[in-house]
C-alpha cells in the first residue's frame, strides 16, 4: 500500500463555512469543508437532511453565521459560545440554539449563585425563603432536644456565652429570654407563654 499509494478524494472545499446542500451530495456521501476558521465534515442522512460530524465550533457568533455554502445548521450540532464569560455549550435543535446542562445556572431561584463564593449567604437566599424561620416556628429545632443536649455537654455554653445568662435562680419570664440555670436542676431554659420551658 505504501509503495503504490492510492489517493481517494472526497467532495471538499477549502473555504470556511462552506456546507454542502442536499443536491450536492448523495445519501451517506461525506463532504469536507477544511477551511481553518470553521471546518466540518458533512453527510446527507436517510431523511435527506445535511448532518455535521464535527468539530464543535468555538466562537462569539454561532457557526455558519456567514455561510459560504448552504445556510442553516444541522440538528445536534454543537457550539461553545464565547461571547460571555459563562462559555455556554449549546446544541442546535432544528429551530434554535439550546444551552446544554445550564438549568441550574438559569433557574430564577438559583441564578448567579456560586456556593464557593458564599453567594447563597450573601444574597440572603436561605433567610429570604423563610426555611430557617419555618423550622424554628414549628418547634422542631427545640422539640428535638438537640439544643439541650449540646448545652448539657457544656459546648453551647462555651461557644455562646455572650448570649446566655448564667444564674443561680430563674428570674421572672420575659419574651425571648434564654437562661442557663446553674443551681438546682441545671438546663437550658427559654421563656414562652409567660413561663420557662426546659429544653
Amino acid at each position: 500500500m505504501a509503495s503504490t499509494p492510492v489517493i481517494l478524494l472526497l467532495k471538499r472545499s477549502g473555504n470556511s463555512a462552506d456546507r454542502p446542500d442536499t443536491a450536492t451530495v448523495q445519501t451517506g456521501e461525506p463532504a469536507l469543508s477544511f477551511g481553518g476558521a470553521e471546518p466540518g465534515m458533512y453527510f446527507k442522512d436517510s431523511a435527506g437532511a445535511i448532518r455535521k460530524i464535527g468539530p464543535t465550533f468555538y466562537g462569539t457568533n454561532a457557526p455558519n453565521s456567514s455561510p459560504v455554502g448552504s445556510t442553516g445548521n444541522s440538528v445536534g450540532e454543537l457550539w461553545v459560545d464565547s461571547s460571555s464569560s459563562a462559555y455556554y455549550m449549546k446544541v442546535w435543535d432544528g429551530a434554535s440554539w439550546q444551552k446544554v446542562g445550564a438549568a441550574f445556572a438559569d433557574n430564577a431561584a438559583s441564578a448567579n449563585v456560586t456556593i464557593a463564593s458564599g453567594a447563597i449567604v450573601a444574597n440572603s437566599a436561605i433567610v429570604a425563603s423563610g426555611a430557617l424561620g419555618a423550622v424554628s416556628a414549628s418547634g422542631a429545632l427545640l422539640a428535638s432536644g438537640a439544643i439541650g443536649a449540646v448545652s448539657s455537654s457544656g459546648s453551647l455554653e462555651a461557644n455562646l456565652a455572650s448570649g446566655i445568662n448564667v444564674v443561680g435562680a430563674l428570674p421572672a419570664a420575659y419574651t425571648g429570654g434564654v437562661v442557663y440555670l446553674n443551681a438546682g436542676v441545671s438546663g437550658l431554659y427559654v421563656s414562652a407563654n409567660g413561663g420557662w420551658i426546659l429544653v
